[in-house]
Parts: structure tokens; C-alpha cells; sequence
């Protein structure tokens, strides 16, 4: 494959590489449910919960950065949509004064919290889908149950990411081999025609690759060479990993 920034670590060794696509995909949804249940009073929780991902990285032996990387990728998104969150009090709330800023107590605890969750959710979902090969996270998802036109929607968006990609590069070399010298103006024109071309062109390569399955009897299911098989240690880790995940919650009071 050309592109390889999705999955390029797919390939290893290590005991996370080594976990089922099943069990990865289980962990991330429990874990996912458990960083978001958790409520403001119990916010240290989640410095707990961090040791998760950050051990998972460790024995992956994929360098931390890497991840930290392909997490602070993401993590503005979040970030911008949250930021208003503190600047608008509840109907009943009185907002204090913080450099002649109004600030809402219960926003900024709200973005603190959402913050944390989503840096928690990204961290596991970055780590432990980055070393699967993403056909076996499909395969898993199957196997789970999920309906197969939604795993054959998504396996296709994937191969298709790759080939636009080519389509775009070569439509810029195009570009920069024949428009040296332009004014903007111009320059956004052609541009803007490219994006109008880049539209067509996918438009008529899905109808063609439409038209190949459907007269080969494709029937939504994609079926691969390898087979995924459960193993003893996927069955240890799950237990440890559930132990894990619950030892918060023996702090509560009965």
C-alpha cells in the first residue's frame, strides 16, 4: 500500500499487536462506558483510568510520542467546540468574576470534564486500533454482530481514501507543471474547477465499482483469506482488564 499513515504499526509482535480485533474492540467499548459514566465528584477516577491506555501503549512497544502525536491531531477539535462551555451559566447560577471575564463554575467543571473524557476515549481508541490491521477490525466487527452493510460501507470508504488521495496528488502535479505563474485570482479558479473535476471523477469510479460487484453477485458480505480465533490469552486479558476497570468502583460506599 502506498499510504500507510492509517495502520503503518499493524505489523508486530507485541502482546497488544497479538489481542483478538474482538477483545480490542470490547475493551474499547467498556472503557469507553466507564470513562463516560463518571461524574464530576469522582473526577479522580480518570487519572486512574490513564494508566490504561498509557500501559497498553507501553507494551505495544510503539514509542509514546507517536501516539501523543496522532492524539493531539484530534484532541483541537474537541477542544474548540468546548471552550464557549464556561462562558454560559446555568438559568439559576450566579457566574464569577475572573479578570472582568464572567465565568459559570458549573461550565468550567463541564469542560474540564468533557476534556478529560474525550482525551481518555482518544487515547484508548488511538492505541489499541493504530496495531490492528484495519480489515481485521472490520472482520471483528462482524463477528460481533454489527450489520454487514455498515462493515462493507466502511471498508469501502477506507479503499477509497487511498485512491483519492492518488487522484488528488496527480491532479496537483498536473497543476504545478503547467500554472507557474498566476495571479490568485486565477489560481482559486483553477482550484475550484479541480474540486468540481476531483467530484466527478470519484462520482464515476463508485459507479463503476458498482456496477463490477453487482455483476460478480456481490451480497454485502466480504469475506477474507484469514480467520480470527480466540485464544486463551485473549480470555486472561479480559479478565485482567475487566479487574482493572472496576477497582474505582470499590471505593464506593455500600
Amino acid at each position: 500500500m502506498k499510504h500507510e499513515f492509517l495502520d503503518h504499526h499493524r505489523e508486530g509482535n507485541s502482546l497488544v499487536h497479538l489481542f483478538d480485533p474482538r477483545l480490542k474492540l470490547l475493551m474499547m467499548m467498556v472503557f469507553i462506558i466507564m470513562v463516560v459514566t463518571v461524574s464530576y465528584e469522582r473526577k479522580q477516577w480518570l487519572l486512574f483510568y490513564l494508566v490504561i491506555p498509557i500501559a497498553f501503549a507501553g507494551l505495544s512497544r510503539i514509542s509514546i510520542l507517536h501516539f501523543l502525536s496522532k492524539l493531539f491531531k484530534l484532541y483541537p477539535m474537541i477542544f474548540l467546540i468546548t471552550i464557549l462551555i464556561p462562558f454560559f451559566p446555568l438559568p439559576n447560577e450566579t457566574p464569577r468574576q475572573f479578570f472582568g471575564i464572567a465565568i459559570s463554575i458549573s461550565g468550567l467543571q463541564k469542560f474540564f470534564l468533557i476534556n478529560a473524557k474525550s482525551i481518555l476515549v482518544l487515547f484508548i481508541s488511538i492505541v489499541l486500533t493504530i496495531t490492528t490491521d484495519f480489515m481485521m477490525l472490520l472482520k471483528g466487527l462482524e463477528k460481533l454482530r454489527v450489520p454487514p452493510i455498515m462493515t462493507a460501507i466502511v471498508s469501502f470508504m477506507y479503499r477509497f481514501i487511498f485512491l483519492l488521495i492518488d487522484e488528488v496528488e496527480r491532479m496537483l502535479m498536473a497543476y504545478q507543471s503547467r500554472y507557474l505563474r498566476l495571479s490568485l485570482g486565477k489560481r482559486l479558479k483553477i482550484i475550484a474547477n479541480m474540486i468540481g473535476m476531483l467530484f466527478i471523477r470519484t462520482y464515476e469510479r463508485g459507479e463503476r465499482i458498482y456496477l463490477a460487484m453487482e455483476s460478480r453477485g456481490f451480497q454485502g458480505t466480504i469475506h477474507t483469506l484469514n480467520d480470527l480465533r480466540w485464544k486463551k490469552t485473549d480470555t486472561i486479558a479480559a479478565v485482567i482488564f475487566l479487574s482493572i476497570l472496576l477497582v474505582p468502583l470499590l471505593s464506593i460506599p455500600f
